[in-house]
């Protein structure tokens, strides 16, 4: 055979070759395929995993607004122009003082473990010292703690015989009577027998000549912050006591400054509309007793009509509930209209609101 035929008889003879390589080659590799899909088959599904149950998330304090309080009906003549429509803000959160040395800390508890002991007075004064400590801010929570232990302690001494730095006695004179007693002393009938119990604790007591009377001899001022619903009652520069209170709806309570200029016992009521609604009536809001406000100063000389009264709704405490006037509840305003005294021309108890 010649050479130029073995030549193509070659390359055809390496092309069936690689043919016949290259199906054999395509029949594994799809075999293994249709394995590899079987085995994927045979195993189980997988599980089904149901979704999270939806998570209530609940957003902080401070970005929730809280529903609007209950609105009772109230107390005292609108201001001149009406409230406007500012709603007043919620009382601040005590914030924990941060960075006060240990001896501040540990000052208050002692002073709260004299208070339970019974040394009412060195418990109050270790209290004030904690008020005027550095790095303790008014209205924070050891402001705060402070503050009731300072309360507590002033109580008890406004309503018994417990002795204290702040007290003072008196002989009684031929001839006095209470209410002679009360002027002489500053202060009131119904102070002496809150503080004198033993002695003039029922309705028919009576007082002799040579016995010993106590009163508190205080400087007394008022100063309400609208901002945390409390009153404080001075005594000259220190803090004597802390009530908590309503103030009006929709900014009502103007600031400014003020004197008690009237005390009422049982007082009727003047609805705005100009009726007089008598107390014990059920619709008479003022609670067991009232003192009226009267501007000073600077103060807007307009801004009449409000007060500090009691509440038959204790619940609105802490709210901003009245048309204007400082509510407190029916106690604690009786408390403090009985060691109020009465104005004269040269003294009167002077009021802050802010």
């Amino acid at each position: 055979m010649y050479w130029y035929y073995k030549y193509p008889l070659l390359i055809i003879l390496l092309l069936l070759l690689f043919g016949v390589g290259y199906v054999v080659w395509q029949s594994r590799s799809e075999d293994h395929d249709v394995e590899s899909v079987e085995q994927e088959e045979e195993m189980p599904p997988p599980a089904v995993i149901p979704p999270d149950p939806p998570v209530a998330v609940t957003p902080p304090a401070s970005l929730v607004t809280p529903p609007p309080p209950a609105i009772p009906a109230d107390d005292s003549s609108v201001p001149a122009g009406g409230g406007d429509s500012v709603v007043a803000p919620p009382p601040v959160a005590p914030v924990a003082s941060t960075a006060l040395p240990p001896q501040i800390l540990r000052m208050l508890d002692t002073a709260r473990n004299q208070l339970e002991a019974g040394n009412l007075e060195t418990g109050r004064e270790l209290a004030r010292r904690v008020l005027h400590a550095a790095g303790v801010v008014e209205f924070d929570e050891v402001w705060y703690d402070a503050a009731e232990i300072i309360t507590k302690a002033d109580t008890a001494f406004m309503n018994s015989g417990a002795p204290c730095s702040d007290k003072v006695s008196y002989t009684i004179q031929p001839g006095d009577n209470l209410t002679v007693i009360a002027n002489r002393l500053h202060t009131t009938v119904g102070a002496l027998q809150r503080m004198n119990p033993e002695m003039l604790g029922s309705t028919t007591a009576r007082i002799y000549p040579g016995k010993t009377l106590f009163a508190l001899n205080c400087e007394w001022s008022i100063r309400v912050s609208k901002s945390q619903y409390v009153l404080l009652l001075y005594n000259g520069q220190e803090l004597f006591k802390l009530y908590h209170i309503a103030v009006g709806r929709e900014n009502r309570t103007p600031l400014g400054t003020f004197e008690i200029v009237n005390k009422v016992l049982h007082p009727d009521w003047t609805h705005p509309s100009g009726r007089v609604i008598p107390y014990g009536d059920k619709n008479n809001v003022l609670g067991t007793h009232w003192m009226a406000l009267r501007p000073t100063g600077t103060t807007d000389p307009n801004l009449r009509g409000f007060g500090i009264h009691g509440t038959w709704d204790p619940a609105s405490i802490g709210t901003m509930a009245s048309l204007g006037c400082v509510r407190m509840r029916n106690d604690e305003v009786a408390e403090l209209y009985d060691f109020i005294p009465m104005p004269t021309a040269n003294s009167t108890t002077k009021v802050t609101i802010e």
